[in-house]
């Protein structure tokens, strides 16, 4: 089934699907180096920020920006390791606007200038985007990323059926409730005809190009993400006019 959904992600971006085996040492030395102490974090996410920091090609020029971090210190760490400019972005967790390293809001209209940003990453949450907020933040990203810009979502979950979870959120320990994060509230599932209709056919500046790490089991038995993707971005789109923006916002 697998590399017959390969050879579907090939024909709908024009890009061979590349294999890549995980180097199982190097990433236990960046376990060493990553320090992330927040309840949950187990291999899979730190698999998820490894991808990031293998995968980004990150330079002391790029401006990066972690959407829906939450209170996640990845964007930290890469600050200190590649001396670039950092963000981290959330919708539920940080007020709204820009506030230092900071942007609270809606990813798929954050309030900065065009083609501004140079790195984006997101670490198991692309598929809580709600609505049509998967569309409109693949549109933002063009906006806002530089030519030669990257944006990289660890991991891509795909079922041979599209689909969509839907839940009353979660209750944590102390009894507050929560609509993100653990259980969300919200998932989505794409199948190939999906991805082609709300991701592909909305990314005319961007090269699609997927990854498939074959040998997931070896690096942890907690690892499940198997697939992830990079958007390049290779030409400019036509700026965002003032009411789509305020469009947008409602």
């Amino acid at each position: 089934m697998m590399e017959h959904l390969f050879k579907q992600f090939e024909e709908i971006t024009g890009n061979p699907v590349i294999r890549i085996r995980v180097d199982v040492a190097d990433f236990q030395n960046f376990k060493t180096m990553y320090k992330d102490d927040r309840e949950g974090v187990n291999d899979q996410k730190f698999l998820e920020y490894y991808i990031s920091y293998k995968h980004l090609d990150l330079q002391p020029s790029d401006t990066y920006i972690d959407i829906a971090a939450q209170n996640c210190p990845f964007a930290f760490f890469l600050r200190e390791k590649y001396k670039c400019k950092v963000y981290r972005q959330d919708l539920y967790y940080l007020k709204k606007g820009i506030h230092g390293d900071d942007i609270g809001g809606d990813a798929s209209n954050m309030p900065l200038k065009d083609e501004s940003i140079s790195k984006i990453s997101l670490h198991n949450s692309f598929e809580h985007f709600e609505g049509n907020s998967d569309i409109h933040f693949i549109q933002e990203t063009q906006r806002v990323l530089t030519i030669g810009g990257k944006l990289l979502i660890v991991p891509f979950f795909f079922e041979d059926k599209y689909r969509v979870e839907q839940n009353s959120g979660w209750v944590d320990k102390e009894g507050k409730k929560h609509l993100w994060g653990e259980g969300a509230r919200f998932s989505r599932l794409y199948d190939v005809e999906q991805f082609n209709l709300r991701i592909v056919q909305n990314s005319p500046a961007f090269k699609i190009q997927f990854y498939v790490i074959e040998n997931l089991q070896e690096i942890s038995p907690d690892c499940y993400g198997q697939m992830f993707v990079i958007f390049e971005k290779n030409k400019s789109v036509a700026p965002r006019n003032w009411l789509a923006r305020l469009l947008r916002r409602r």
